[in-house]
């Protein structure tokens, strides 16, 4: 799977999407080091229908994950904040309106929250954890996960896996897995296959 996706991640360009954030210290659309091409190159190559994405923020990795999925694919961003309230947010109304991207302003670490989406969750292709990293909320959002019988086992890509507060989550995961740091995100990236236990 990894050298398949690294293999579409090549034809892969997010440029566009990368260009709606103001000018930054960092290079958005440099790959390795950032993960947003990766994340069209992932879409590209699953082309997934239903992708969920745990953190909005900006919106940059709504928009790449968006590029790539196939007409009748759809990609739901959860966030506690709605993307009008962040600074600099690359997302525009427009991104909307053909109902493929949604933003869902829900906390999935919250047991009665995660029930009103288990159903949507259980149909998922691929999921973009891309939380707060603060020590509690992964924990908490991959113990519901672990409750979910999928139709089919997601792959799930984690964001910041060497950062000090993932650094435990991520070598606590028991499903099949992989640091793939080297072809993602310089603070870290990794896949995995959430099977049913």
């Amino acid at each position: 799977l990894s050298l398949e996706v690294v293999k579409a991640t090549f034809d892969v360009d997010v440029s566009d999407c990368c260009d709606r954030l103001p000018p930054q210290p960092w290079q958005p659309d440099l790959w390795p080091g950032e993960h947003y091409q990766l994340l069209g190159g992932i879409v590209k190559h699953l082309q997934p229908k239903v992708v969920l994405e745990i953190g909005t923020e900006t919106g940059l990795s709504a928009l790449c994950l968006k590029k790539y999925l196939p007409d009748d694919g759809v990609v739901t961003t959860f966030d506690l904040i709605p993307y009008t309230d962040i600074e600099n947010a690359c997302l525009k109304a427009t991104d909307f309106e053909d109902g493929r991207l949604v933003q869902a302003l829900a906390d999935l670490a919250n047991p009665e929250t995660f029930e009103t989406y288990r159903e949507l969750i259980s149909k998922a292709d691929f999921i973009f954890a891309d939380g707060p990293k603060d020590g509690k909320f992964e924990p908490k959002f991959l113990e519901l996960l672990d409750t979910v019988t999928f139709e089919k086992p997601p792959v799930v890509l984690f964001d910041d896996i060497r950062d000090m507060h993932m650094l435990g989550t991520w070598r606590e995961i028991t499903k099949p897995k992989l640091d793939f740091s080297s072809f993602g995100h310089w603070t870290g990236t990794g896949l995995a296959q959430w099977t049913n236990d």
